[in-house]
């Protein structure tokens, strides 16, 4: 399976969302990285055939989705930022009443919902009022929705929103264990997210593509360019005006500070391994992530 998008824009008024934007995927999990405004939610929403594009088109297995219609929507599973519940509905009422619009057999609805419901851990909660359901609750169950159909091309909006560290391990490893066969496309703000599990990582910033590649061609990228050094408080105001500054450390001696800069900050920093953290805050310093 391939999915094609092919030199997408989206305007909106006068201000231009997504410009000229290509890229092609194959089954794995591709991490759409950038704070807000960049454009990533405004692709997914394309991709998942809720927003027309302003010019462009998605192809899959060459074929034009809106050509495909409800044939590409059969494969579809998306995740919105934003999903709506019915507050009086059950878990167990809302993930039937999705499986009904997908298109399940009542048999094979009953199946996929308790699969699903043990797969992101509400088995005990089922039968409770989605109104009563906690933040992470709503997004567990939210991606058991998104999963039900058994989708070939899987579109996640910040899946782990309000998930504790636990449940983002376990929703990790579980998008590892089907990624194999399916094309996962996840955005977020979270690097560990995706660190050890995109396939590709990409980077996009004014609506554009501004870097892609796997984590560890992304961090070879700062290969001699992250430092370590303990610095008193005189010496940070230096640091913040010439250097991005990843973490800040109170250690008694000072403040023990890392930071990409292209050469030395100071006499006694030390080179230290870079990572996808130090590649974010390399490309989007200044920017909101709020």
């Amino acid at each position: 399976m391939e999915l094609k998008i092919c030199n997408i824009k989206h305007s909106y008024g006068r201000k231009q969302l997504l410009k000229d934007l290509s890229l092609s995927m194959t089954p794995g999990i591709y991490g759409l990285l950038g704070p807000n405004g960049t454009g990533k939610t405004t692709l997914m929403r394309i991709v998942a055939d809720v927003l027309r594009p302003t010019a462009g088109k998605i192809l899959l297995d060459g074929q034009d989705k809106n050509a495909m219609g409800d044939q590409y929507r059969a494969i579809l599973g998306y995740l919105p930022q934003d999903l709506g519940f019915y507050g009086y509905f059950t878990g167990r009422d809302f993930l039937h009443y999705v499986a009904t619009l997908k298109g399940l057999t009542k048999k094979e609805a009953n199946e996929r919902v308790e699969q699903l419901a043990n797969t992101v851990n509400l088995t005990e909660h089922l039968d409770k009022k989605c109104g009563k359901y906690s933040g992470g609750m709503k997004r567990r169950l939210g991606i058991a929705q998104a999963l039900l159909n058994n989708p070939h091309l899987l579109i996640l909006d910040e899946p782990t929103v309000g998930l504790d560290p636990m449940e983002r391990v376990r929703f990790r490893n579980m998008l590892s264990e089907i990624s194999g066969e399916r094309i996962v496309i996840l955005s977020t703000h979270i690097v560990s997210d995706i660190d050890h599990v995109a396939k590709q990582v990409l980077l996009m910033r004014d609506g554009q593509l501004l870097r892609q590649g796997t984590s560890r061609e992304l961090v070879a990228d700062l290969e001699g360019q992250v430092w370590q050094a303990v610095v008193n408080k005189r010496q940070l105001e230096q640091f913040k005006a010439h250097v991005t500054i990843v973490n800040m450390h109170q250690l008694d001696s000072g403040l023990e500070l890392r930071v990409v800069s292209p050469v030395a900050p100071c006499d006694h920093a030390r080179l230290v391994e870079p990572s996808l953290e130090d590649v974010y805050m390399h490309y989007y310093k200044g920017a909101s992530v709020l």
